[in-house]
């Protein structure tokens, strides 16, 4: 079943037509519940850039809403689940709500889905639920969009494969669900006014689409000049007179909705370059950040956010210490200026841009999925920048637990040498959130402090996914083919970040250069991705 005009034009026309025809007040009333719990539906938008309203409505279709289940088909989370899809979410007990639901939300490929328009929304719920209403009772709008509205009055699947036409459903449908919250103004499905959160900004917001290369001659030497532009007007200008290729994947990732770039003609003026990144001082104003600040949180943490970006020209709205649309919106406009990737959750580095310092013992939220954990781990130890030395250094924790593995293999001797240490610190990473990394794969002729390890292992345990047959995501490890050695696997790190589109990743890795770091690359040098889930 494709996605063509013909169908994208019912599914708009339907949409258009929808009323509620009964049970108004209980429709609110799981609106009200939904509202109440974004937090959480937004934490999961975070790692798979599927809209949290999407992910709600799924959520009380399958589940009636419940936290204690699976979102799979709303199996009870104290097991693996037992209906279709049997047995998942891979991996061992106990998961939480926010990893199971990451589990059946790329299960069902939605994550790797970018049309959640009216039309694109309703297709993938359809497919969620399943096609067989419109392939083989096509006088039946599908419950799962259309109950509880002028669509939909009888005929329902009693279970897999069983239609029983006179059913009715008691459940109000996806889409109902939708046009309310819509009609309540808590989201919008129209691509003018943007898909998404109804957001109280008062500044329209300005979306770079093209970027356009010029050539800069000053005192006898020649460098480019990138300049990113909203239609005509110029956003920013960058002159790449320093770590071009750096500087230059920076700005490209900053503007993921850029999709053409241009050459300027050699008579056309060299705009003059914009004010650089943002530089703020150490502010004793601002606590020692001890935890992820993003949608949802509250505290006098969020309010210090609050000043610091209000003070900033960044309009957070009222200081008040709840971190919603308005404080999102802020973080959103303060990362884009401060080169930072665009998530609109403070973390270690966004806080050390606004002059902020974290806490050593930064916790990160039990119940957020493996991979959130492993990204904001990651990404604190990787700001440590820690080389090793000797065997005093303190980047000695990463080689230490593969020496003796490594000599029992005879890969290295006795002497306590330094060895290519970026696959034992995504190792370490993974073991300090109590994820189950071997000293050696079963099978396998080395240990994980090789990168070709992580291959074997990951393909071992259906974690490796082949270049471009995934969306980078949050907290996935990643194996990059160095353009230096081509076809070799031999550098590994962990992404902290990544906006769908875009063609850069942030990553945190260690022995770049013998030291660790955050760092920015381009998806073309990634070879592969294990996601550990």
């Amino acid at each position: 079943m494709q996605l063509d005009t013909v169908l994208k034009e019912e599914y708009q026309q339907l949409y258009n037509d929808c009323q509620i025809t009964s049970n108004i007040s209980q429709v609110d009333t799981i609106i009200n519940r939904i509202m109440e719990n974004r937090a959480r539906y937004k934490k999961v938008e975070r790692v798979t850039d599927v809209p949290w309203f999407i992910i709600a409505v799924i959520h009380q279709l399958e589940a009636s809403g419940n936290f204690n289940t699976h979102l799979h088909n709303g199996d009870p989370l104290s097991a693996k689940t037992t209906h279709v899809p049997q047995n998942r979410p891979p991996g061992n007990l106990p998961f939480t709500w926010e990893e199971s639901a990451q589990d059946a939300l790329t299960f069902d490929g939605l994550n790797n889905w970018t049309d959640w328009s009216i039309a694109g929304s309703c297709y993938k719920l359809e497919g969620v639920n399943g096609f067989g209403y419109r392939l083989f009772h096509s006088d039946v709008k599908s419950p799962y969009l259309w109950s509880f509205s002028n669509h939909y009055i009888k005929g329902k699947y009693r279970s897999d494969g069983i239609f029983d036409r006179d059913l009715v459903s008691q459940q109000c449908g996806a889409m109902v669900l939708l046009k309310r919250m819509e009609e309540k103004q808590r989201i919008s499905l129209s691509p003018q006014d943007g898909i998404g959160d109804t957001i109280d900004t008062k500044t329209p917001k300005e979306k770079v689409t093209w970027f356009e290369l010029y050539r800069k001659e000053e005192a006898g030497i020649s460098y480019p000049v990138i300049a990113a532009n909203a239609g005509s007007k110029i956003i920013e200008v960058v002159e790449l007179k320093t770590k071009l290729t750096d500087e230059f994947v920076d700005m490209l990732g900053k503007y993921p909705t850029a999709k053409t770039f241009l050459v300027a003609p050699s008579s056309k003026s060299v705009p003059p370059a914009t004010a650089p990144d943002i530089t703020i001082t150490p502010s004793p104003s601002l606590p020692k950040l001890t935890r992820i600040l993003r949608w949802g949180t509250k505290g006098d943490d969020v309010k210090a956010l609050q000043q610091a970006l209000s003070s900033l020209g960044f309009d957070a709205g009222d200081v008040d210490g709840e971190f919603e649309n308005n404080t999102e919106e802020a973080v959103k406009a303060f990362q884009l200026k401060a080169g930072l990737m665009v998530d609109g959750e403070v973390g270690p580095m966004t806080w050390g841009k606004l002059g902020g310092q974290y806490d050593p013992n930064f916790s990160t939220d039990p119940s957020d999925p493996v991979n959130l954990r492993l990204a904001t781990f990651a990404e604190i130890e990787a700001a440590k920048e820690l080389s090793w030395m000797d065997t005093n250094s303190e980047a000695e924790k990463y080689l230490s637990p593969f020496r003796k593995p490594m000599q029992v293999l005879d890969h290295i001797g006795t002497a306590p040498v330094r060895f290519n240490w970026c696959a034992a610190f995504v190792a370490y990473c993974c073991r300090k959130i109590e994820i189950d990394i071997p000293d050696q794969p079963k099978g396998f002729w080395a240990t994980m402090a090789l990168v070709a390890s992580w291959q074997f292992w990951a393909k071992q345990n259906g974690y490796w996914h082949p270049k471009g047959s995934v969306i980078p995501m949050r907290g996935d490890i990643v194996t990059f083919d160095w353009s230096e050695a081509p076809g070799d696997f031999n550098h590994i790190g962990i992404i902290r970040a990544h906006s769908q589109g875009s063609s850069v990743i942030k990553t945190s890795e260690g022995n770049r250069g013998n030291t660790s770091g955050n760092f920015t690359r381009n998806l073309s040098a990634v070879s592969g991705i294990i996601r550990i889930r």
